[in-house]
């Protein structure tokens, strides 16, 4: 991948929405000291989801690639888990993935049409969604922040998936790194005698 492909992949774009959302999220809903660690969490298992993409990009072995992008998808997979908690303790709806609002979001926030042009895409915030979403506050804030993160992070888990499909599939027909190396350096030592 050229260099910063990781910033095209929609994988990736989808974790950084999902991160900055849940950076301005977690501190305002886990606000008590005693949430401290929760928080913590959460925020980390966003930050790893986002960082093994970009570290997963960077490899050149297919097989690291491979366990960098699980690692992504198992930190989304972590703070989903989160975000449904967060919904199930309280009481709030788990929105359809074709609710209109949820709709709304992936259109404001997922502006993807050209890959190689800079986002003109809004910073995701706590404000903006609530805004967008006709001022929302409480536990109607709660609701649309939650099932927007829990929607971009499925999202994003399936993709993740596709990747590494592909690279599995890719690695079955090329081989990985080290064998293609080996290859090469017994066809070069071939070549001199």
């Amino acid at each position: 991948m050229a260099d910063g492909g990781y910033k095209s992949l929609i994988s990736y774009k989808l974790a950084q929405i999902a991160f900055d959302l849940g950076w301005d999220f977690t501190p305002r809903y886990y606000y008590k000291i005693e949430d401290s660690r929760q928080r913590d969490q959460i925020k980390q298992a966003l930050r790893s989801l986002k960082q093994n993409i970009v570290e997963g990009c960077s490899e050149r072995s297919l097989s690291r690639k491979l366990n960098l992008y699980d690692v992504a998808k198992s930190s989304g997979m972590e703070a989903l888990e989160d975000c449904e908690d967060i919904l199930r303790m309280k009481g709030l709806t788990k929105w359809d993935k074709t609710d209109p609002r949820l709709l709304k979001l992936r259109r404001f926030f997922e502006n993807f049409s050209n890959p190689s042009l800079p986002s003109t895409s809004p910073f995701p915030s706590v404000s903006t969604v609530c805004k967008l979403l006709g001022g929302l506050e409480g536990q109607e804030e709660i609701e649309a922040i939650v099932n927007y993160l829990v929607d971009l992070l499925i999202r994003d888990g399936y993709l993740l998936d596709r990747q590494m499909n592909a690279l599995e599939a890719k690695h079955t027909t090329e081989g990985g790194y080290n064998e293609n190396l080996l290859r090469k350096r017994l066809e070069y030592k071939r070549g001199r005698f």
